[in-house]
């Protein structure tokens, strides 16, 4: 019963950590604020993360599991690399859209001056693995090959990391259809052959 509560209580520090940091950066974010979030005394948040570092750590450790759950989502990779590309895409903005705590993350990746190999490793592997994606449509003939698979991967990168923040965004349980349909118009831009309908890209999961 103890072992359970300090687990419940530990998720609402994360949790209010997450708000924090997603919100002020971690420069700007204080432990008491944190505190105060959730009706804690600092005293007792420290029982649980020593320091503001230690809940950044956490919260980046939080990004490379979510990874981890999210590689395991798309599939089918014997499909054409397109649709697996959209099923990558759509699984990213979702779970940004769903998860303070992922959005957190990124905020302290794109910070910076927090150390942490793991959150940039997890970066780069996300990164390799969309461009490997990338390549191999552009090797299938259905991706654009005037385009670098880097550039390609910036681009859908960007709107993954900002699509929770687009002005007028629908609520989550409102959006799933339009979301999956902006992406495939998307990566529809950078088919070489635009008259093909957004469907060639293939079903996202």
């Amino acid at each position: 019963m103890i072992q359970e509560r300090a687990r419940r209580t530990r998720e609402h520090v994360l949790n209010a950590a997450a708000e924090e940091f997603a919100l002020r950066g971690y420069a700007n974010t204080a432990l008491q604020t944190v505190a105060t979030r959730i009706g804690m005394t600092k005293g007792a948040l420290y029982a649980h993360f020593p320091s503001k570092e230690d809940l950044a750590h956490a919260l980046l450790q939080h990004f490379a599991d979510a990874w981890d759950d999210i590689r395991r989502t798309w599939g089918d990779l014997d499909r054409p690399a397109p649709a697996t590309l959209l099923a990558a895409a759509l699984s990213l903005a979702r779970r940004l859209e769903s998860d303070v705590r992922m959005r957190a993350a990124l905020r302290l990746l794109a910070d910076g001056g927090l150390a942490s190999d793991r959150g940039a490793r997890t970066l780069a592997e996300i990164r390799d693995c969309l461009a490997a994606l990338a390549r191999r449509g552009q090797e299938e003939g259905a991706i654009l090959a005037s385009y670098t698979p880097d550039r390609i991967v910036r681009l859908l990168l960007a709107v993954a990391w900002g699509a929770p923040y687009a002005p007028g965004a629908p609520a989550l349980d409102e959006r799933l259809s339009p979301l999956e349909e902006d992406w495939a118009m998307l990566l529809d831009l950078l088919s070489p052959h635009p008259q093909l309908a957004l469907g060639s890209w293939g079903e996202a999961p």
